[in-house]
Parts: C-alpha cells; sequence; structure tokens
C-alpha cells in the first residue's frame, strides 16, 4: 500500500496505483458486504497488506476473512475494495451512491528515504 496523490489529494492506494475505498455498509472489524453483483463491480484488495518502506500510515492495516475463506485487506478494521476498471490514481468511485470513500491522507504520510 502506498499514499499517492490524486484529483481529490493524498490517498491510499495500491503500489499499481489503483486507489483504494471503504464502502459505507461495512463495520469496523466485520465480514465484508460487497459479495455477488457488488464485488463484480467493487473488487475486494486481497494479499498480505504491507505498506511501503517510503510512507508512513496514519492507520492500522490489517485482514478480516471473506465468506470465500480468503483474506481482505482492511484499513482501521474496515475492508477496502477498488473500484473495477479505473485507471491508476482515478477516484471516480469516490461518493458512489453515498457509500464509498477514498482514504483521505496528507502529503506527511510520506517519509523519503535516501
Amino acid at each position: 500500500m502506498i499514499v499517492q496523490h490524486s484529483d481529490l489529494g493524498w490517498v491510499l492506494a495500491e503500489a499499481n496505483g489503483e486507489v483504494v475505498y471503504t464502502y459505507g455498509n461495512d463495520t469496523k472489524g466485520g465480514s465484508p458486504t460487497c459479495t455477488g453483483t457488488c464485488a463484480t463491480i467493487w473488487n475486494a484488495v486481497t494479499g498480505i497488506p504491507k505498506v511501503s518502506q517510503a510512507d508512513t500510515l496514519p492507520g492500522v492495516l490489517g485482514t478480516v476473512t471473506m465468506a470465500n475463506g480468503g483474506k481482505q485487506v482492511t484499513y482501521n478494521g474496515l475492508p477496502l475494495y477498488i473500484y473495477a476498471g479505473a485507471p491508476p490514481l482515478s477516484t471516480k468511485g469516490n461518493g458512489v451512491g453515498g457509500l464509498w470513500h477514498v482514504i483521505m491522507l496528507s502529503g506527511s504520510d510520506i517519509t523519503y528515504s535516501g
């Protein structure tokens, strides 16, 4: 996971630049609720959560178990998703249905090493 600059400001994204979102119907620490048709539009972020060495996050990455037994990445206990088909750094999913939200961060969350 990395901190990237988008048209909305600094946001949390996957290493490939895909901006991640939280879903308003999910609860902190609960199972992901975007399943079925929802999950074809909003893909679960899966794998082992790790933040880039160049970044620090004010929140905590973790995982939650999905219905299929897989692990979905969380931020502060909320499952993360990407908007299917969105190009890198796109935030066009922000605010969709009043339920989808990017994770806003700040430039100070980037710690350049070197």
